[in-house]
């Protein structure tokens, strides 16, 4: 089922949103084209497009990478180790933020926002997008402390909204928006891209820390134990002769607070180490990490689940 979602919506909120829900556990999709996007392309119908499952170290090809009867989805959005298995965490409201760059070959020369909720209805499903009650997007860098960058400025059209209605985990909710050229967002690195939320009245904030890297850009994806992996926003080609056309080479790096300023906290890289994700040969020596300093606005608690 299809039909045309003006890109305001996400600028708005969703307190509007009047959609024909469909059965349980089914998956209602809006976009403003025929053409799948790549937002829209889930291989394994987890509700986390391809495009974001490389970002977040998930298996494109499971939707329950680690086998622990948790989706992905769900262990992403609450922020329990979706690559290994953990105890659950308690049904609530969640928001998670994705940004991701064109994959290799891709027509579509733009970086993408997606923003994932979940939703425990407190009344009928069909209800549940009117109890997200504010929503909010922007840009914080280093370089502009305390000043905050709209995201509608950096928005084109042709957004992808999705719905998911579940048995045992709430409802899910997908709102992806193209931005600008992978290359102009580049030019803003060192930046965090925020996404705010309140549901019936729970207030929830969710940042992406965006770095540049020689491949172009990465962020930093927790990876369980206080750790952390410098992930790039689209697959990187091998360079190695193996069989594998692309490698989800992962830099997993540990970090100690070092100061708290206008700009953030600050952290100093104190540990790195190159391990695997998703069964691929890891391939980066990222040694020469350690003694990196990165800051985050409002500290690595903003980029986990909530």
């Amino acid at each position: 089922m299809q039909r045309t979602i003006p890109l305001l919506l996400a600028a708005s909120g969703f307190a509007t949103v009047l959609v024909a829900w469909p059965g349980v556990d089914q998956t209602i999709t809006a976009t403003g084209t025929d053409d799948p996007s790549v937002a829209e392309i889930d291989s394994d119908g987890d509700f986390l497009p391809d495009v974001c499952e490389w970002v977040l170290l998930t298996n494109s090809s499971k939707p329950d990478t680690d086998g622990d009867t948790q989706p992905d989805f769900v262990e992403v959005l609450s922020g329990t180790n979706p690559r290994r298995p953990d105890a659950s965490m308690p049904q609530d409201h969640e928001l998670r933020v994705v940004i991701t760059d064109p994959p290799p070959g891709s027509a579509d020369p733009l970086s993408w926002l997606h923003v994932f909720h979940r939703i425990m209805p407190t009344g009928p499903a069909s209800a549940a997008a009117q109890q997200i009650q504010a929503f909010d997007t922007w840009i914080e860098a280093p370089q502009w402390p305390g000043f905050r960058l709209p995201l509608n400025s950096f928005a084109a059209g042709g957004m992808v909204y999705r719905e998911r209605v579940t048995q045992q985990h709430g409802v899910w909710i997908q709102v992806s928006m193209p931005l600008v050229p992978a290359p102009m967002l580049h030019s803003l690195l060192p930046c965090t891209i925020w996404a705010d939320t309140t549901v019936s009245g729970k207030q929830m904030i969710h940042g992406q820390k965006l770095l540049p890297v020689p491949s172009g850009a990465a962020t930093l994806v927790p990876f369980g134990d206080d750790r952390f992996v410098i992930q790039t926003l689209s697959p990187v080609p091998s360079t190695s002769n193996t069989m594998f056309t692309e490698t989800n080479r992962v830099c997993v790096l540990t970090l100690e607070e070092t100061s708290v300023g206008p700009a953030g906290v600050t952290y100093i890289v104190t540990a790195a180490d190159c391990e695997d994700a998703n069964d691929l040969e890891c391939e980066l020596s990222c040694s020469a990490s350690v003694g990196w300093t990165i800051t985050i606005p409002g500290g690595t608690a903003t980029l986990g689940g909530n």
